[in-house]
């Protein structure tokens, strides 16, 4: 859920629910305010605006501020005029529908990228790198999704797994050795499946890294590290998801890139040496030609 849907979920107290509306009216010059001059002007007082926060599952005012702030920016910034969920019609020309398309795609691509930092992607970059067996705990077309990435991972010898047969995600949990790492992708990070595959790895003390959407939800509450997808498409309403599987592709392809190119020059020989022995093709068109 966003930050937004856990305000509205929340039962909050007379002065807490004065609180909340001085929050949702400011938006963005919360920023600028101290605790105290907050609830000055709410008529409320800093302890108030502390509970608020604790109250929809943060540590405290500071932690809910900065995700507060960001969220909103997030969601506020147009990225274009299609609508994600339903970009064309049957008014649409072949050549229209194929121009949408492209257009989420491209900017699903920017969108991604603007929502990774240095820090974040470098921590799971290492520790993807470092770990004995990557098991990856997905539904659905995310599965098919992430076994693009285990097919690459494989080639430059990194054992990645996915947990794949319904009803054994608890066992394949279970199994995994104490240098194991779970890659788990999920949108709303709310499902039944989700809830027990995390509930299990936390009580294995497992490191988890998590895809999912910038939203509070099982994965982001508790996972190590977490990289946000695109989160602009609805649960259900929608013709495809094309917003949500390009931004999904697209962390998983560099992750692996940038694990390629921790050890690029081996990498790379292996990379040639296996594919001309295991793979052998004559060249068809000159960009071809090695």
């Amino acid at each position: 859920m966003s930050i937004i849907d856990l305000i509205e979920a929340a039962t909050f107290s007379s002065a807490e629910q004065e609180a909340v509306k001085y929050i949702l009216r400011q938006g963005y010059d919360i920023n600028n305010l101290t605790l105290k001059e907050l609830s000055k002007q709410s008529f409320t007082s800093p302890a108030t605006f502390v509970r608020v926060a604790q109250r929809i599952g943060f540590k405290g005012w500071n932690e809910f501020k900065e995700s507060f702030l960001r969220e909103i920016a997030y969601f506020d910034r147009q990225v274009n005029n299609i609508d994600l969920n339903i970009p064309f019609d049957n008014k649409d020309t072949i050549i229209s529908i194929a121009n949408k398309v492209t257009e989420i795609k491209k900017e699903s691509l920017e969108d991604t990228v603007e929502l990774l930092s240095y820090k974040t992607l470098s921590s799971a970059v290492d520790v993807l790198d470092s770990a004995g067996e990557i098991k990856i705990f997905a539904s659905n077309i995310n599965l098919l999704l992430a076994s693009e990435f285990q097919f690459k991972m494989k080639r430059i010898l990194k054992n990645v797994t996915l947990s794949s047969l319904e009803g054994e995600h608890i066992y394949d949990v279970l199994n995994m050795k104490e240098d194991s790492v779970a890659l788990v992708i999920s949108y709303s990070g709310s499902s039944k499946k989700m809830d027990e595959i995390m509930q299990t790895l936390k009580s294995k003390h497992l490191s988890i890294i998590a895809i999912t959407s910038l939203t509070e939800n099982l994965l982001t509450l508790n996972s190590d590290i977490v990289l946000h997808m695109t989160t602009r498409e609805k649960l259900y309403s929608k013709i495809g998801q094309y917003s949500t599987n390009t931004s999904i592709l697209h962390i998983l392809d560099i992750l692996y890139s940038a694990i390629f190119a921790k050890n690029f020059e081996s990498n790379m020989a292996h990379i040639i040496e296996t594919s001309k022995l295991a793979n052998y093709r004559r060249a068809t068109a000159k960009p071809m030609e090695e």
